[in-house]
């Protein structure tokens, strides 16, 4: 009863003309770019960090905190564009019950990528404040809600493949860089390709998430 109160409240809710457009566009395509271009570019500014060690979270406290918020902005920004998206096709009655996980994935995922700027990391995978212990549960929580998205927009009924292909990711990465920093970015990037892929196919319409 409270899930149909929620709908019917979010179907009543008129969203601003140039927000739409936005959403339609291809904003979220650029933005997931702009947004994995910007973390990826702190190593290359901040080469205090090894890479290879330690969390790209960890650039939330040095010289180029400014470009790594700018980039989990983008992503937030993605988020609600997609969200923007998809409430507006879910209010077709037959893909109301397509659209609805992933509708609650976007949600989660925004949690998630608040809780991370809002509860930074301790440096050095070291677990000591308050904040620094609830960091890595919201990074969880973006990571895995971004991964089901992406692999629900893009192949509906291989999630669990791309779950596979993720820990695979991030195996190769530890593998090659010699530490959890290597495989957290390996990791991160099958996220960040899901994402663009599933925002691109839910633009174009060859998403085939009603199948799903």
């Amino acid at each position: 009863m409270r899930l149909r109160r929620y709908y019917v409240c979010m179907s009543a809710f008129r969203t601003p003309h140039a927000l739409l457009r936005l959403a339609r566009g291809r904003a979220a395509e650029i933005l997931v770019l702009v947004g994995a271009g910007a973390i990826l570019a702190c190593d290359l500014l901040d080469p205090t960090l090894d890479a290879r060690i330690y969390a790209a979270s960890e650039h939330a406290l040095g010289s180029v905190a400014w470009l790594f918020h700018t980039g989990l902005a983008a992503l937030f920004v993605v988020l609600i564009l997609l969200f923007v998206r998809l409430r507006e096709r879910s209010a077709d009655g037959a893909l109301k019950n397509a659209y609805r996980g992933v509708l609650r994935g976007l949600a989660i995922g925004a949690i998630g990528v608040v809780g991370v700027v809002a509860f930074p990391t301790d440096p050095g995978w070291g677990v000591v404040s308050v904040p620094g212990r609830l960091h890595p549960m919201f990074a969880l929580l973006a990571a895995g809600s971004l991964l089901y998205v992406g692999s629900r927009l893009t192949r509906p009924r291989r999630v669990l493949l791309h779950t596979a292909l993720f820990i695979g990711a991030g195996f190769v990465g530890g593998f090659v860089g010699g530490g959890a920093g290597f495989a957290e970015r390996f990791a991160l990037a099958v996220v960040g390709l899901l994402l663009y892929l599933g925002a691109y196919r839910s633009r174009t319409g060859n998403s085939s998430l009603s199948e799903g």
